[in-house]
């Protein structure tokens, strides 16, 4: 899908803060601590806008709430190695609720025009229920933009007022423009640009500067009690054969499932999209007919 060029940009903010939430990695095979792919991948998208705006213009900060253990300082040099100069980092309990402390730092004034907040879209560990920034966005009274591969330009709206202008990964390779007003709190995808190495040098001169997270973050009790275990992929669903033949059935056994049956709605009203919904429900044998049915029988009121 190609995207029509944009308009000239205006002027940048005088002034721009970025901040940038960090979490804990773990290599899927190995268990060995690392940066989290998706946090990486929003900080070398920070570091890549900082670097083409003007200079001194923006201000980068990067955040880590966590216990205080070897593991998280081997991952959090590993994002030191990428040119930043320190990371904060809010020490808490191993079962602590990170979302406190982060807000009570995001939460602190700042002396910038624009703010803006990156972070993944979910975590490699713990829950990973990608949960945390759809909160802490809440909770500030900020916007949240999932699915962010690209920022395109901050730019002023009114006086005190500025606009983030980026790009939304959408399924089957699409890109949206869209432009959203600071402050807000963007998820980056995986199809962000591939963060770059981390160096030695950098990791090891990076300063981790630890900070008080303030009253004891809350601990959930039911967390404690879940079991936890590696993810595994889904069984693919496969095609029944009712062919006597064994040869045929082997063959739709081992087929790669056929896709292109999927739509893209653009541009339709709201009961052709649900339509189109209650079609592949049916399809799928999520609904019966008589559900289906029903619905659309209510639909045309």
């Amino acid at each position: 899908m190609s995207l029509e060029p944009r308009a000239p940009a205006a002027v940048e903010p005088a002034s721009i803060c970025l901040d940038v939430l960090l979490s804990l990695g773990r290599h899927g095979l190995t268990q060995r601590p690392r940066r989290a792919d998706l946090d990486s991948r929003a900080l070398e998208m920070a570091l890549t806008f900082q670097h083409k705006g003007k200079p001194g213009n923006t201000t980068l900060s990067c955040w880590h709430a966590g216990p205080a253990e070897q593991d998280t300082e081997t991952a959090l040099r590993a994002y030191l190695g990428m040119g930043l100069p320190s990371i904060r980092w809010m020490h808490m309990a191993p079962a602590g609720d990170a979302l406190a402390p982060l807000h009570e730092a995001l939460r602190a004034p700042v002396d910038a025009d624009a703010r803006l907040v990156l972070c993944g879209m979910h975590a490699e560990q713990g829950e990973g229920s990608g949960l945390l920034p759809i909160a802490l966005a809440e909770r500030l009274g900020w916007r949240w933009v999932p699915g962010v591969v690209a920022i395109e330009a901050i730019e002023p709206i009114s006086s005190g007022v500025a606009q983030a202008v980026v790009l939304q990964a959408l399924p089957r390779g699409q890109r949206r423009r869209i432009a959203v007003r600071l402050p807000a709190i963007l998820g980056v995808e995986a199809a962000a640009p591939a963060p770059r190495q981390s160096a030695f040098g950098p990791a090891r001169r990076g300063q981790l500067l630890q900070l008080d997270s303030g009253a004891e973050p809350p601990t959930d009790p039911a967390g404690a009690t879940w079991p936890f275990m590696p993810a595994t992929p889904r069984p693919k669903r496969l095609k029944i054969v009712t062919s006597a033949n064994a040869r045929e059935r082997f063959k739709a056994a081992a087929a790669k499932a056929e896709s292109g049956s999927g739509r893209v709605l653009e541009q339709v009203s709201a009961t052709e999209g649900a339509t189109a919904i209650l079609d592949f429900l049916d399809a799928e044998g999520v609904v019966s007919r008589a559900a289906v049915t029903n619905a659309r029988q209510g639909n045309g009121r």
